[in-house]
C-alpha cells in the first residue's frame, strides 16, 4: 500500500457555511492541491465542518454515502475535523463570535457530539481521529465560577459520547481543546483533563507563540493534535508598526503580545488597540500578533514571522500527534502579498511541513494513514 501523504491542511481556509460550500471547496480546491502535493498517494483532509453543515449531514444519510464514494474515487480520507467555529467563519466580522456558543451552552455540546458522530462514520473500526474545539470560551464573556463549572461539565458529557461511541463503533473519537490568547482554558489546564480521557489539547504554534510559550519544553502525553502555523512578529519599531497597520483587519480576532527578554510587557485582545499603546513600549521589544501568516512566506521589509519556532527538534516530538497545517488568511492579508492562486499557496505550505516532518527522526511516529489519526 503507497504511503499517505503525511500531513492534512485544515480546511476552514475555504467557506463552509453549508455543505454545498463544502463540497465546492472539496472539488475546486482539495484536489487540485492533491494534485500539487500528492498526485500519487492516497490524500488526508482535515475538514471544517459548521453546526449547519454538520447538521445538514447528520440528518442525509445519502449525502453522507455520496461522502464516501468521493473520498474512495479521489484517493483521499478524513484524518480529522475542525468543529472550532460554530458558525459562519468567513462572515464579514468574525471576532470574537468565533468562540461562541462556548462551553456553556447545550449548543456546543449538541454540535461536539453531531461531529463525533460523523467523524466516527469516517474512519475504520479500531482507529482513532481527533476534532478540535473551543478552549472553553472567550474570557471576558465569563462572570462567573458557576460558568466554568456548567463548561466543564458539558465537556464531561461530551467525552462520555464518545466513550458510548467506542463501545458501539469499534472508533476512537477524541476531543482536542484548542487554547487562544484570551480564552478561558489554557494549556494543559488539569480541570479541562480530568472532564475525561478522551478530552486532550490541539497545540496551535501560532496561538503558543504570541504567548511567548516554549514550544520544546512541553509535556506531549496529552497533545493529540498539532497544527504548524505561524504568527506575525517584529520589533517595536516604527517602521514596523507603520507595516502592522494594514494587518489590523475587522475579521477575525488579532491578540497581539509584545515581550522584552521573554518577559510580556503588554497584551491586548486585537492589533487595532496594540498598536494605539506600542509607541510608549520599549523598540528592542518584540512583537507577535495572532495573524496566520503561511509557513513558506519569509517577510516582508520589518515583518517576520514565528516560522523558526518550528525547530526539527519541535517536530520530532510533534509527530507524536496528528500534524496538519492551517492558515486561514490567505484571503485577508494586505493585497500585495497574497498569493497567485489559491491552490499553489497551500500546496507550498503542506510540501514545507512535510519536508520537515519528513527529516525529523522519531521512534514515536504517527504517521497519517487512511481513517487513522
Amino acid at each position: 500500500m503507497t504511503q499517505a501523504f503525511p500531513i492534512p491542511y485544515c480546511l476552514n481556509v475555504h467557506p463552509a457555511a453549508d455543505w454545498a460550500a463544502v463540497r465546492r471547496a472539496l472539488s475546486r480546491h482539495a484536489l487540485a492541491v492533491k494534485r500539487l502535493a500528492a498526485p500519487d498517494r492516497p490524500f488526508p483532509l482535515s475538514l471544517h465542518l459548521g453546526s449547519r453543515t454538520a447538521r445538514e449531514l447528520a440528518d442525509s444519510p445519502r449525502r453522507r454515502a455520496a461522502f464516501r464514494d468521493w473520498l474512495a474515487k479521489h484517493d483521499c480520507f478524513v484524518a480529522g475535523v475542525n468543529a472550532f467555529p460554530y458558525g459562519a467563519f468567513h462572515a464579514a466580522r468574525v471576532k470574537t463570535a468565533v468562540y461562541r456558543p462556548d462551553w456553556r451552552s447545550r449548543a456546543r455540546l449538541d454540535y461536539t457530539r453531531r461531529v463525533a458522530e460523523l467523524l466516527a462514520e469516517w474512519i475504520p473500526e479500531g482507529g482513532t481521529a481527533t476534532l478540535t474545539t473551543v478552549p472553553g470560551g472567550w474570557r471576558p464573556d465569563w462572570r462567573s465560577r458557576t460558568d466554568n463549572r456548567t463548561a466543564l461539565r458539558n465537556l464531561a458529557r461530551a467525552a462520555e459520547a464518545c466513550r458510548a461511541l467506542f463501545e458501539t463503533t469499534g472508533r476512537h473519537i477524541r476531543i482536542a481543546v484548542e487554547p487562544e490568547p484570551g480564552c478561558a482554558w489554557e494549556l494543559f489546564d488539569p480541570a479541562v483533563e480530568d472532564a475525561g480521557a478522551e478530552i486532550g489539547w490541539c497545540l496551535d504554534a501560532c496561538h503558543a507563540a504570541v504567548e511567548f510559550q516554549s514550544l520544546e519544553r512541553l509535556d506531549w502525553s496529552r497533545i493529540l493534535r498539532v497544527q504548524l502555523s505561524a504568527a506575525l512578529e517584529c520589533r517595536n519599531t516604527p517602521a514596523a508598526r507603520d507595516a502592522l497597520v494594514p494587518f489590523a483587519e475587522p475579521r477575525y480576532l488579532h491578540q497581539t503580545r509584545a515581550a522584552l527578554n521573554g518577559r510580556i510587557l503588554g497584551a491586548w485582545p486585537d492589533l487595532a488597540p496594540a498598536l494605539k499603546t506600542l509607541p510608549t513600549l520599549p523598540e528592542q521589544a518584540v512583537v507577535r500578533s495572532h495573524y496566520h501568516v503561511p509557513l513558506t512566506w519569509n517577510r516582508s521589509g520589518p515583518l517576520g514571522s514565528t516560522r523558526s519556532v518550528l525547530t526539527p527538534v519541535f517536530f520530532r516530538r510533534a509527530r507524536r500527534a496528528l500534524c496538519e497545517v492551517e492558515t486561514y488568511t490567505h484571503s485577508i492579508v494586505p493585497r500585495a502579498l497574497r498569493p497567485r492562486t489559491l491552490d499553489e499557496a497551500i500546496a507550498g505550505e503542506l510540501r514545507w511541513a512535510a519536508r520537515r516532518y519528513g527529516s525529523s527522526s522519531s521512534t514515536k511516529r504517527n504517521t497519517v494513514s487512511p481513517g487513522l489519526a
